[in-house]
C-alpha cells in the first residue's frame, strides 16, 4: 500500500510522530512518504512543502499589526498550495493527517476528502477541534467547542473563528473519516466536540522509541553526566522551555516555594534542564539549576531519565507532551498537570502526582513528596496495566489493521 502523511513540520513533537511512522511503513513493506511543511531532514522519504508566498506575506502583515489577529483573521487559511501536494496524494492509497494548522485550508481539506482515499485524522493538537487555535497564551482552557470564545461573538462580519468552526463541522460530518488519538483524554476532548462526536473516534497509545528506554543503571547514568551518588534530581526538559504551553511561568514560582521548603534539608538538589534555554532564568538559594543544552541523541535522553528523581511537567493545553510517555516507561516518576496524556499515565501516589492545573504551591508540594516520600513508586506497572505505551512497530500494526479492516469492509 502507498501511504502519505502530511504534518506541521519535523523537528518538534508534530513532525516526529509522522516521520517515525513512516520509516516503520517503510520497514514493513509499504511504501509512505511524509510530506512536511518548513526544513527537512536527510531522509528521502521526506518532502518539503513551501508555503505560499501570498499567505506568508498575508499573515507576516497581520503579524505587525497585532498577534491575536492572526489567530483571528488566519483560521481558514491554508498556506500551502494545493498542486505542491497533488501528485503524492493523486497516488497514495491511504492519507493520515497529523495537522493542517498552517497547511491546510478548509478548501483543501474538502478536496482531500473527496478523493476515493482513505482518510485518518491523527491529531496532535487541539486545531482541529477549535475554531482554529493552538492553545494559546489568550486561551486558557479549552471547553465547549470553543463556545465560549470571545472571537466567536464578534460581528458576523469578522468573525472567521466562528465561520471556520462551522465551516470544519459540515466537512468532517458529510465525509466522516475516522479519527486516531493518542489516549483516553484526546478520546474525550473530542467526543465532546461539536466536530467530532459523531465520528468514529479510535485511541491508541503513543509509541516511544525503544532507543530511549533502556534499563540502565542509575549509577551508571549518573556516572555519565557527573552527577552526584545522593543528589536529587528533578528533571525539565522541552524542544523550547520558554514556550508557554511548556509551563515554565509556572514551574519557576513553584521552584521558588520548593526552594524555601528544602531549607533545612541536609542534601544537594539539582534541577536539570535540557532542551533550547533560550530566555528562561531562575535564581535559587538551595537548588542549584544545571542545564545541559540540547540533547544529542537518544541515549543521552535515555540515560537523562534514568538519572532523575522526578520529572516535572508543568505542560498546559497540550494532548502528550511525549516526554510524559517516555519518563514513564524509563520507570521515573512524574509530576504534572492535571490534564494530557499524564491524566492516563498517572495514578496519584503511585507513580507521581496529578495537580491542579495552574496551582504552582501543590506543584511544589507534590515535587517534595515524590523526592523525599519512602513510598518506592511503580511506574511501569500502571503502564503494563492500562497498556499505555507501546513500541513503535505495534503502533504501526495499529495502523495497517485499522487500514486493512476498513479497506474490506468498504
Amino acid at each position: 500500500m502507498k501511504f502519505v502523511l502530511i504534518a506541521n513540520n519535523d523537528i518538534d513533537g508534530i513532525g516526529q510522530p509522522a516521520i517515525n511512522l513512516c520509516k516503520n511503513l517503510n520497514k514493513s513493506g509499504h511504501d509512505a512518504k511524509v510530506l512536511v511543511l518548513h526544513k527537512s531532514k536527510n531522509y528521502s522519504k521526506i518532502i518539503k512543502l513551501k508555503r505560499n508566498l501570498t499567505m506568508r506575506i498575508f499573515l507576516y502583515l497581520l503579524n505587525f499589526i497585532k498577534k491575536d489577529l492572526i489567530e483571528l483573521f488566519g483560521f481558514g487559511f491554508g498556506t500551502v498550495d494545493y498542486n505542491n501536494m497533488k501528485e503524492y496524494i493523486d497516488e497514495a492509497d491511504v492519507i493520515i493527517i497529523f495537522t493542517f494548522y498552517k497547511i491546510l485550508s478548509n478548501k483543501i481539506l474538502n478536496k482531500i476528502l473527496l478523493l476515493n482515499k482513505t482518510v485518518y485524522f491523527r491529531p496532535l493538537d487541539i486545531e482541529m477541534a477549535s475554531g482554529g487555535c493552538h492553545f494559546n497564551k489568550f486561551c486558557q482552557k479549552y471547553k465547549n467547542n470553543c463556545s465560549d470564545c470571545p472571537k466567536i461573538y464578534l460581528p458576523k462580519i469578522f468573525n472567521f473563528a466562528k465561520r471556520n468552526l462551522l465551516e470544519k463541522e459540515r466537512i468532517f460530518n458529510k465525509h466522516k473519516p475516522k479519527i486516531l488519538v493518542q489516549n483516553n483524554y484526546v478520546k474525550k476532548i473530542f467526543k465532546e466536540s461539536k466536530i467530532f462526536k459523531k465520528l468514529d473516534i479510535k485511541p491508541f497509545f503513543i509509541s516511544v522509541n525503544p532507543k530511549r528506554a533502556k534499563n540502565y543503571k542509575k549509577k551508571f547514568s549518573r556516572k555519565y553526566f557527573n552527577f552526584g551518588k545522593n543528589d536529587k534530581i528533578i528533571l525539565f526538559g522541552a524542544f523550547d522551555l520558554s514556550s508557554y504551553i511548556k509551563g515554565w511561568h509556572l514551574l519557576k514560582k513553584s521552584l521558588i516555594f520548593l526552594d524555601k521548603k528544602i531549607e533545612n534539608k541536609n542534601c544537594k538538589i539539582k534541577f536539570v534542564t535540557f532542551g533550547n534555554k533560550n530566555n528562561i532564568n531562575i535564581d535559587l538559594k538551595n537548588i542549584e539549576w544545571k542545564h545541559l543544552g540540547l540533547i544529542k541523541n537518544n541515549k543521552e535522553l535515555n540515560l537523562i531519565y534514568r538519572s532523575a528523581d522526578v520529572l516535572s511537567c508543568p505542560s498546559l493545553f497540550c494532548f502528550g507532551p511525549h516526554i510524559v510517555s517516555e519518563a514513564a516507561i524509563n520507570n521515573l516518576p512524574i509530576v504534572a498537570y492535571d490534564l494530557g496524556v499524564a491524566k492516563d499515565h498517572i495514578k496519584n501516589g503511585f507513580n507521581g502526582y496529578l495537580v491542579e492545573c495552574h496551582n504552582v504551591q501543590k506543584f511544589a508540594d507534590a515535587i517534595y513528596k515524590s523526592l523525599f516520600s519512602l513510598k518506592k513508586f511503580k511506574v511501569k506497572s500502571v503502564l503494563k496495566k492500562n497498556n499505555l505505551v507501546c513500541s513503535s512497530n505495534s503502533e504501526t500494526k495499529f495502523i495497517i489493521k485499522e487500514v486493512m479492516s476498513d479497506i474490506k469492509k468498504n
